[in-house]
């Protein structure tokens, strides 16, 4: 396993100065390195994989889900008559990511060398999103688009079990699972399987605008067919729609899993594009989903357009309630932990 690891390292640029290696991972200290992974593909085949930034500072392990939209026909995978509705669809790679990784390692959470950066000492693992498919998709699909038949690869679920495999031999105590946007339906459609892959471990997660709301019933429809979009095992209503999905993990968290935060917004414009609905009626299946959070389920709500947050620490809500130090709170398990918001 660790030759394999060396074999297909391409370092992406230091965060640190440490050039010690990692025994376990063979990987570089406390800087990015990209991992290609066999079996991990984007929408247009080829392959892809994972960065990851590897701390012997705690045993926590941060995991990052990247958003970027989603889609489920022509005229969304490929343009025709609407603009190309998801990322990266032609490719994802260790270029592409250190075109990226700026962004991360601007971010108030992963700062190595700020003590009070939220996950300073722990190792961190990014994982692309460039299948479309909100990281749920098993199948690839024959598209006819510009006159042509174009297969589209929405593996994003099987990807997520070959990053798991990759990094499942390894111990952690604490994991915590953040996605952005469709990264935070990943990470909501993916919390069973990401808890068993760390059975030692505690997982908690956080999606970031990505409230499970119904989606409009024809947009539904096509989705799961042409993703052949898988589900938490055990939730026999799950594929009868999202809001399914939220009430399954409100009654009960998976095996191993611990708090389970969202940063909700919700007239989320971009939400309501990608569902089918305005402002208004966004505001209206967003708020039950939301304010049902309690106890170990929390979240942080604001009423307005906004999208994604966690950009935005001092965004908050109309009761004064600031983002980082809730964040901070579902982070470390302290009683400002609760829903709050709009």
């Amino acid at each position: 396993m660790r030759a394999l690891w060396l074999g297909m390292l391409v370092a992406c640029g230091n965060s640190s100065s440490s050039t010690s290696v990692d025994a376990s991972l063979g990987v570089p200290l406390e800087t990015w390195t990209w991992v290609d992974v066999p079996g991990m593909a984007c929408g247009n085949g080829t392959p892809t994989g994972f960065a990851i930034n590897r701390s012997t500072q705690s045993d926590k392990l941060v995991i990052v889900f990247e958003g970027g939209g989603a889609c489920w026909d022509p005229a969304t995978c490929y343009g025709i008559l609407v603009p190309v509705a998801a990322s990266h669809l032609d490719g994802y790679n260790a270029q592409t990511f250190a075109s990226e990784q700026g962004q991360l390692e601007s971010h108030w959470a992963f700062q190595r060398s700020d003590p009070t950066s939220l996950f300073h000492d722990a190792t961190w693992v990014f994982v692309p999103y460039c299948t479309g498919d909100l990281h749920a998709g098993t199948q690839s699909v024959d598209y006819m688009a510009l006159g042509q038949t174009r297969t589209m690869h929405h593996v994003g679920g099987t990807n997520v079990d070959a990053m798991l495999a990759r990094l499942a031999p390894y111990t952690f105590d604490q994991i915590f699972a953040i996605g952005i946007s469709a990264g935070g339906f990943g990470i909501q459609l993916n919390w069973d399987r990401i808890t068993a892959a760390f059975p030692s471990a505690t997982t908690h997660v956080l999606a970031d605008g990505a409230q499970l709301v119904p989606v409009q019933a024809d947009r539904w429809s096509a989705m799961k067919a042409q993703w052949a979009m898988r589900f938490p095992q055990g939730c026999t209503t799950c594929a009868d729609g999202l809001g399914n999905l939220a009430a399954y993990w409100r009654a009960s968290a998976p095996a191993g899993g611990g708090r389970y935060g969202l940063l909700a917004s919700l007239q989320d414009s971009v939400l309501g594009l990608y569902f089918g609905y305005d402002a208004g009626q966004m505001r209206a299946v967003s708020l039950p989903v939301a304010t049902a959070m309690t106890g170990d389920n929390a979240a942080f709500i604001i009423d307005n357009t906004t999208h994604t947050m966690l950009g935005a620490p001092n965004t908050m809500t109309s009761t004064g309630a600031v983002l980082r130090p809730w964040v901070e709170a579902w982070a470390n398990g302290t009683d400002v932990f609760v829903t709050t918001g709009p």
